[in-house]
């Protein structure tokens, strides 16, 4: 992890998902945040700096990727404030 974020809040610096990246986003959108990387994938996480837009690169839903469901509620967290 590069940034702990809102999203990302209490996951560690490290943490194992379960990814498939046949598509993947190669380049970083214009003003969007770095959040994390992998040994596969340079973006795996990022966030808009000032609008509630979020983007990763992995299935926090699945039961492979430890702390998905911290990430989901963290994101929850997000929605209620707007």
């Amino acid at each position: 992890m590069l940034e702990e974020d809102d999203i990302l809040r209490g996951l560690g610096p490290k943490t194992t998902v379960w990814a498939s990246h046949a598509d993947e986003v190669a380049i970083l959108p214009e003003g969007f945040i770095h959040l994390a990387r992998s040994d596969i994938c340079e973006i795996e996480a990022m966030r808009h700096p000032t609008k509630p837009i979020y983007g990763v690169q992995w299935h926090p839903e699945v039961s492979h990727t430890e702390k998905g469901e911290e990430l989901l509620m963290n994101f929850f967290e997000v929605c209620d404030q707007y």
